[in-house]
């Protein structure tokens, strides 16, 4: 439906418009009009911001209130709530920069609100700075500035002009040269180094090559070698030498321990080693020596005399781990003899020579060591590994420093062997360290075993974990499936097959007598497919008498349950006292 809307004249409507009059309109022009009100909007603005905007002065002064002309003064916007902080000593768009007149006196205008740091400098005297807030009730600041102390120098004087004198600074520069020549005369040039260095080259079409842009000639990149020679003190230089020195020079370390034992037997039938005391003594000298970067020799010569409890008390592993080593009594033997060099940013070690593969693999950060922790070989290493002997071999280890690393090595395992093909004794071994649970550091290893002594093939694999549930904790525990080498003689209950299992707890930094002393508790079991088993069972307690000296307590209980046999339990107690230097 059509409907009637007034028109721009009263007697007219929109849909009549053809029988109306053609009005007359007068129309504005909007050009002058939209270019008046920005003009007005415009000054409106200014006139608002220069109402809110402030002036800063003040005076920069010394300690003795005289003025300090040409002092450079600093006004920087503080970033607020949420910005990214400013750049040290990087003038931006919210810093503004003036020098003090010849009265001190210096002045920021047209200053936004805000919060700002306002500070002074000037060569010889420390910085002076205090933050403002503008718009604020007072706005004129003095700034004080305090001489530095420079040693061998005096202190800059202002007279009461608020300058120095011309014989003032000559003094003063007289002194910074006096001390610069000093300087000079106690340093010398080090050895020349080479250095490579990027430069710009332009080569045309024949090959030619120039330093500046010719004609024809096309950009680009090189590298030049050049010696260069750097100042050092001859402190610095004597410093250096002494460290390559150290790093090159062969150095000899001594390890000896006293380890007295004493039998009590607990169960079975009285045997002969009832009552019986023991002693083990060994001593080992190892030298080192860096003979290029990131590449060592290491010796270790050992000797061993006494007579430990294994001699008479028989177990399927042993009482003393020193005992692992004691082939004849009063004999030194050379036990390890090898060179290791990093490789690619020393992620990769390579080990070469006489070598102990056992003190590369299942490194038990817990109970690993038997000069420091438990003094039974049952809880220092896993007894499914089954190396006894020495030899000559290669172990790489790679880490690439990640938390994973992988290990590989071999070594002739018979001394008595003709060649490394009758008795290759190999080690394969993958570790990871984490953090679970959000506990401490974590070592969890898998390791693989393989051996062809005596012309049987061996094999075993095994697991092992170190994991700190508190910072003095530590979990630990290993576990081995396999057969031990039984050498040239044949078979035995060993090589038919054994498994392995073992835990324990040690303690570090807590609930001990001393900082650095160390304690723990630990159980074993060894079975053998025969049927034979054995359980043991050590605590231990380690005093660290001096940093050189450990005294140690432990009290071990072995129970041997032979297949169809008599049972035989011992306590033994035993002391170890370790010295290294």
């Amino acid at each position: 439906m059509r409907r009637d809307v007034p028109g721009p004249f009263p007697e007219c409507t929109y849909h009549t418009l053809e029988t109306c009059p053609t009005p007359t309109v007068k129309v504005m022009d909007m050009p002058k009009y939209r270019l008046g009100f920005a003009t007005v909007f415009i000054a409106l603005i200014s006139t608002s911001a220069s109402a809110q905007n402030a002036t800063v002065n003040g005076r920069v002064i010394n300690a003795q209130g005289g003025p300090m002309a040409n002092a450079a003064v600093t006004l920087r916007l503080l970033p607020g709530p949420g910005a990214p902080p400013a750049m040290p000593n990087m003038p931006g768009m919210n810093e503004r920069t003036t020098n003090a007149g010849p009265d001190g006196s210096f002045a920021f205008d047209q200053v936004a609100p805000g919060e700002y740091v306002l500070q002074a400098d000037l060569p010889g005297f420390g910085r002076s700075s205090q933050a403002i807030t503008v718009p604020g009730p007072n706005l004129t600041f003095t700034l004080t500035l305090e001489a530095l102390d420079l040693p061998g120098a005096p202190p800059p004087a202002a007279t009461p002009g608020g300058t120095e004198t011309v014989q003032e600074l000559l003094d003063r520069i007289n002194t910074l040269e006096q001390r610069l020549s000093e300087l000079e005369a106690g340093t010398v040039l080090s050895e020349p180094e080479t250095r490579v260095r990027q430069v710009e080259v332009y080569v045309d079409a024949n090959g030619n090559q120039t330093d500046q842009p010719v004609p024809g000639a096309k950009p680009e990149v090189t590298y030049v070698r050049e010696r260069v020679y750097r100042r050092q003190t001859i402190s610095e230089k004597i410093d250096e030498a002494l460290s390559d020195a150290e790093q090159h020079r062969v150095q000899v370390g001594v390890s000896a321990a006293i380890a007295p034992q004493f039998a009590v037997q607990t169960t079975g039938s009285q045997t002969e080693a009832d009552g019986h005391a023991y002693q083990l003594a060994s001593a080992d000298v190892f030298f080192t020596a860096g003979i290029a970067q990131h590449t060592l020799f290491y010796a270790d010569i050992v000797g061993l005399s006494g007579t430990p409890p294994d001699l008479e008390i028989s177990g399927l592993t042993l009482l003393n781990g020193y005992s692992a080593r004691l082939v004849r009594q009063n004999e030194i033997g050379l036990r390890e003899a090898w060179l290791r060099t990093e490789l690619f940013s020393q992620r990769l070690a390579l080990t070469a020579g006489r070598l102990d593969l056992t003190n590369y693999f299942d490194r038990n950060a817990a109970a690993n060591d038997e000069t420091t922790q438990f003094l039974s070989d049952a809880l220092v290493n896993n007894p499914v590994l089954g190396l006894a002997t020495n030899g000559s071999g290669t172990a790489a280890v790679f880490d690439p420093k990640n938390g994973l690393n992988f290990k590989a090595g071999f070594q002739q395992s018979n001394p008595d062997a003709t060649s490394l093909n009758d008795s290759i004794y190999a080690l394969t071994e993958v570790g990871y360290l984490m953090t679970p649970f959000g506990l401490g550091e974590g070592n969890y290893r898998l390791w693989y075993r393989a051996t062809n002594a005596g012309n049987l093939t061996s094999t075993a694999w095994g697991v092992s974990l170190d994991q700190k549930i508190a910072p003095p904790v530590t979990l630990f525990a290993r576990y081995g499936d396999g057969n031990v080498p039984s050498g040239a003689e044949g078979e035995t209950a060993f090589s038919a097959g054994q498994h392995f299992w073992s835990g324990g707890v040690t303690f570090r930094q807590g609930l001990i007598f001393n900082p650095a002393d160390s304690w723990g508790v630990g159980y074993a079991q060894t079975r053998l497919e025969v049927g034979d088993k054995e359980h043991l069972v050590e605590g231990y307690y380690a005093f660290q008498v001096s940093e050189k000296l450990r005294l140690s307590f432990h009290l071990t209980h072995s129970l041997q349950v032979p297949e169809g046999a008599e049972r035989t339990g011992f306590l033994v107690p035993g002391v170890r006292l370790q010295a290294t230097f």
